[in-house]
């Protein structure tokens, strides 16, 4: 077989089309770069330039690798985020472009605040803490998870960003570890959603390979909005901001559970590019 970067991706294009990978050419492209360490875009100029030996067996292997459904940003290591850079394992969930809706109207309503405190729970990978701190000059962000892997992966990802010094790691189980008055600005989560009776029909990347823990939101997939609406109320600023990601068809449901909450204020839902609902905002009222 050629080792010549078209018939390669050609290869590889009808590799993963086989397979059922939903992007196979761009998946192609994106493994090929990183096997020659250049940018994408690079590729098409590269054309006639041949693969050494060690080069196209290592493309060729994480080309079968991607056939066996193993994500994309695992065998690269990495991804981006919000424009920034992320490292990637299977410590946590690969960051979703989706997430960015809540961290685009987070900033948005925090902009006149000086020095905002900010908890963001289950930090996962630490794409929310990382991207409100970065945009956030003088921003405090405590970011937890109940998984040390996640947190040393998240913490790994504040270096990555140059926003160590901004951001507090804590291993706990949502917000157990806080008590009132607490005073914080925002409380952000991107919760497990998934019903856990759903999870099987996820897609081979995401079943397989995300932590079970960061999906399974109980039966109905409701069960964290459960625990974190009521326990952020006493823990929020007067005025002071919940924003929650949620599944496509949740919204009725999460708002639903807002509305029963006494000290929270249902303010506004967010649809993604997609047209679904996306991200829901609620603040705490002045005599919460």
């Amino acid at each position: 077989m050629s080792s010549s970067i078209p018939h390669l991706l050609t290869w590889a294009r009808d590799i993963l089309a086989k397979a059922g990978v939903s992007s196979p050419r761009a998946d192609a492209e994106w493994t090929l770069a990183h096997v020659l360490e250049c940018p994408r875009s690079e590729l098409l100029m590269r054309a006639r330039q041949p693969l050494t030996p060690a080069q196209n067996a290592t493309f060729r292997n994480l080309i079968h690798r991607r056939a066996d459904r193993v994500p994309l940003q695992h065998l690269l290591g990495n991804t981006e985020f919000y424009g920034l850079p992320f490292r990637t394992t299977p410590d946590a969930l690969i960051p979703r472009p989706e997430t960015e809706i809540l961290v685009e109207i987070v900033l948005d309503q925090l902009k006149n605040v000086t020095k905002p405190r900010i908890i963001d729970i289950g930090t996962g990978s630490g794409i929310i803490a990382i991207t409100l701190s970065k945009a956030l000059t003088r921003s405090h962000v405590i970011a937890t998870d109940i998984s040390r892997k996640a947190l040393y992966l998240a913490s790994q990802n504040a270096c990555l960003n140059g926003v160590s010094n901004r951001i507090s790691f804590l291993q706990t189980d949502l917000l157990t570890s806080f008590a009132p008055p607490e005073g914080f600005d925002a409380i952000l989560s991107n919760p497990p959603y998934i019903p856990s009776h759903a999870i099987d029909a996820l897609q081979p990347e995401v079943r397989a390979s995300d932590p079970r823990l960061a999906l399974d939101g109980g039966c109905d997939g409701l069960d964290f909005y459960r625990k974190i609406i009521p326990t952020s109320v006493p823990l929020l600023a007067p005025d002071g901001l919940l924003g929650l990601e949620i599944g496509h068809d949740q919204a009725d449901a999460v708002t639903q559970l807002l509305a029963r909450q006494s000290g929270l204020t249902h303010i506004a839902t967010h649809t993604d590019l997609g047209g679904y609902p996306r991200a829901v905002l609620a603040r705490a009222t002045a005599n919460c």
